[in-house]
């Protein structure tokens, strides 16, 4: 290379006189010359793994908390499908809705999202959290005493403390009403309690449904399984359910006394400010909408119902089924049913023992499908606002991951894992999520923050 600079030069005299200086030139040509085609390498290689990573397969967890996510089936429609037997991977098929919408696998991350603005409680039993209310409250139970299972008392648990909701029902006997799991906001929340005594029989729900009002800030028994049924020892149902509400009626699900000794589960109405109870008849998985509710029903099985339906408030005078299911010998049904204003999901399982749970997600009021998200559990316990539908497996020991998929882009994001308490929360508006962390042995601690 020395020899050809020389040559281009042009002047033999000054080759020959700056021979030195001729070669430290080429030297360093050569060193500029490979230090781009070293740029240039190392260039395309970070292409290469970014376009891997972004529309290759298949496409992982990243670092940032998001979730492993699968597509296995992409097929879609423009929302108008009669909900006949589509072929787009389901088990199942819908009538009165659209189906066809991507189904996708969902599994842990390489590592949990983080949260914005977090802050932990509980850990030792003294703190039992339900659902945020928003970035700095959460509603939930308390006590001073966790080794006496008969004081706690509702509260809203906060960064700067803790306030009770009214107080123990009772510090012994047969009067005790455990405070357990609600919804709500901070205008109102609602909840279910259960009769704890010596004396409890498995399978028993001797429940009770309070409401506290932050106008008035009082607490209200709105309904009791004593009180519809005339006695305590109402069998529990099949599936977990939460009471829901909005301003007007509180919703809840329960055995309801039919005769001297049948028993049928139904979605009662409970007027918010006081008032008779209303019956809406069979079914389960009640979730308030604004002026109603839409709830399970059409029972295939215990816990699993064939349709979904919609209701005014406390009247089937309007009432109308949203779509049917259709199966084969597996019989899968609806086995959970949420909604916020814009959204809603219902849960689908097969009444023969399985761990499978398909949940389909939908825009409006049914109006179009979003996705199918399939999770390897036999039941869901999930929350949902406008922003974010959050998933868990409840007490299950197996699959305990909890997931957040947000609304506008599909991010799917890795909350962590709580065997056997895997049940994160969010709150009805926003971005604030409560997610428990348990190894299954200890007492749960709740991460509240908001999810990015």
């Amino acid at each position: 290379m020395a020899n050809h600079f020389r040559r281009e030069t042009g002047a033999e005299g000054v080759a020959n006189g700056s021979s030195s200086a001729g070669k430290l030139g080429a030297r360093k040509a050569a060193i500029v010359i490979g230090l781009s085609l070293l740029v240039l390498a190392l260039l395309g290689i970070v292409l290469f793994v970014l376009w891997t990573r972004t529309n290759g397969e298949p496409k992982e967890s990243g670092s940032k908390g998001e979730a492993e996510v699968e597509t296995v089936s992409p097929k879609t429609d423009d929302g108008n499908s009669s909900g006949g037997p589509a072929g787009n991977g389901l088990p199942f098929s819908l009538t009165g809705v659209s189906s066809n919408a991507p189904i996708v696998k969902v599994k842990e991350g390489e590592a949990k999202a983080s949260l914005a603005d977090e802050w932990t409680f509980g850990g030792d039993y003294r703190e039992i959290g339900s659902f945020p209310i928003d970035g700095s409250t959460v509603f939930g139970s308390f006590t001073d005493d966790p080794d006496n299972l008969l004081s706690y008392t509702p509260a809203l648990i906060g960064t700067s403390g803790t306030k009770r909701l009214g107080s123990a029902s009772a510090v012994s006997g047969d009067g005790y009403f455990e405070p357990q799991d609600g919804t709500g906001n901070s205008k109102q929340v609602v909840w279910r309690s259960a009769r704890v005594n010596d004396s409890n029989a498995f399978g028993v729900d001797d429940w009770q449904i309070s409401r506290w009002s932050a106008k008035d800030n009082e607490v209200r028994v709105l309904a009791s399984a004593e009180g519809i049924n005339g006695r305590k020892d109402t069998p529990g149902i099949v599936g977990e359910v939460v009471p829901t509400a909005n301003d007007d009626y509180a919703f809840f699900a329960s055995n309801v006394l039919s005769g001297d000794s049948s028993w049928e589960c139904d979605v009662i109405a409970m007027p918010v400010n006081g008032g008779e109870v209303q019956g809406l008849g069979e079914g389960s998985f009640p979730a308030a909408v604004s002026g109603g509710v839409l709830f399970a029903t059409s029972r295939v099985s215990d816990g699993h119902y064939a349709k979904v339906r919609s209701a005014r408030n406390g009247s089937l005078t309007a009432a109308k089924t949203r779509f049917t299911v259709k199966s084969g010998s597996d019989q899968w049904g609806v086995t959970g049913v949420w909604a916020s204003g814009n959204y809603r999901a219902v849960s689908f399982s097969p009444a023969s023992a399985s761990s499978q749970t398909y949940v389909g997600l939908w825009s409006g009021d049914f109006d179009k499908p979003v996705v199918w998200l399939a999770i390897p559990s036999g039941s869901v316990v999930a929350s949902m606002n406008d922003r974010w539908f959050v998933w868990g497996s409840g007490s299950q020991g197996e699959n305990a991951g909890m997931y957040a998929y947000r609304w506008s882009d599909g991010k799917t994001l890795y909350l962590g894992t709580a065997k056997g308490y895997s049940r994160p929360s969010i709150s009805q508006d926003g971005d604030v999520v409560m997610v428990p962390e348990t190894d299954g042995n200890k007492a749960a601690r709740y991460h509240v923050g908001k999810l990015d």
